[in-house]
């Protein structure tokens, strides 16, 4: 139940955190850089997989009904969850600590993972609006920081998010070797 309680709270600061955006205007539409899906890879990571994509799930559709976002959004997030899902084989043994350097590994994964997500969705968009290849590689260029801050924010802020909910979510007996 306490970890449910913490699901739940979790869920309800990814939605608080949809308000939270950069916009980088580009003459295919503004590219915007989201935190809240830092908090479904740390759910991933730091609880269970179904609560992640079912927190996914509720982050989208509060999205998308609130007309904050549109579909763009989702699919950085949902790129690096299916590839730390892929990694993790879709289990987190939260009897098994979590080093620091997991965590930062997991971070660099989910980092590239919306950094290539963002540049991909960039893409798909010049691609369909342009028809010369100088505008389209200058669209990629503008793309480009608002990708590398979406992606460098992953790298930080999961490792020690993922480690503080691990913290409160790992059943693991320490053993006291003297």
């Amino acid at each position: 139940m306490k970890k449910w309680g913490l699901w739940s709270g979790l869920t309800v600061f990814a939605v608080l955190l949809c308000f939270v955006q950069w916009h980088y205007p580009l003459p295919t539409g503004a590219v915007t850089v989201q935190i809240a899906g830092i908090m479904v890879i740390i759910i991933a990571l730091g609880m269970n997989l179904l609560q992640s994509y079912s927190t996914l799930v509720v982050v989208a559709v509060t999205m998308l009904l609130l007309n904050i976002h549109n579909w763009a959004i989702v699919v950085p997030i949902l790129l690096s969850l299916l590839v730390v899902s892929m990694i993790l084989r879709w289990q987190t043994p939260l009897t098994v600590h979590m080093s620091h350097t997991e965590a930062i590994n997991f971070g660099l994964i989910a980092g590239l993972c919306q950094f290539v997500g963002m540049l991909a969705v960039v893409f798909v968009q010049a691609l369909l609006i342009t028809s010369k290849w100088d505008d389209f590689t200058m669209i990629l260029g503008m793309g480009l920081p608002a990708a590398l801050l979406n992606g460098l924010l992953d790298c930080l802020l999961i490792p020690p998010l993922t480690l503080w909910l691990r913290h409160y979510t790992e059943v693991v007996e320490k053993n006291n070797q003297e």
